[in-house]
């Protein structure tokens, strides 16, 4: 069987192409046989990484990825409703987005922004001192969508 390891960075996502592609007839010690026979091979500070495996044959994706399309469609959703209550007037088209900015005194908002250029327009949300507050914020509106 051929697998696919990818490396992981620091805030949680993976690499988007596999650092390598190894061969391994089992699946059940699959990542003591990475961390002793491959990794072995890497330099030192690729060696110190964390590594994602998965089968070469199978999706590619993790389960956070897999419903990640929807969740986006959901979170327009929410940042649309929540821009159409404030009834925003603009010359530019409006998307929304997570901001950590000057405009939201350097705390983490929901934010409607010009399209194109990311300029703050106005708050959708309360401010958050930290991404994952938001993020949690955003999971409980997207519970609350009728």
């Amino acid at each position: 069987m051929k697998w696919n390891a990818y490396k992981m960075f620091k805030n949680g996502k993976r690499a988007k192409a596999p650092v390598v592609t190894f061969e391994h007839p089992e699946t059940d010690n699959i990542y003591e046989y990475f961390e002793s026979e491959i990794k072995k091979n890497f330099n030192e500070k690729n060696r110190a990484l964390e590594f994602l495996i998965f089968r070469e044959n199978e999706p590619q994706e993790r389960k956070e990825e897999k419903n990640y399309d929807e969740n986006l469609r959901k979170q327009t959703t929410v940042l649309n409703r929540l821009a159409t209550a404030q009834n925003l007037k603009t010359k530019h088209r409006i998307v929304g987005g997570l901001i950590f900015a000057r405009k939201t005194n350097w705390k983490w908002q929901w934010c409607a922004l010009q399209a194109g250029t990311n300029e703050y327009v106005a708050a959708l949300s309360p401010a958050f001192n930290n991404h994952t507050e938001a993020d949690e914020w955003m999971t409980q509106q997207i519970h609350n969508l009728k």
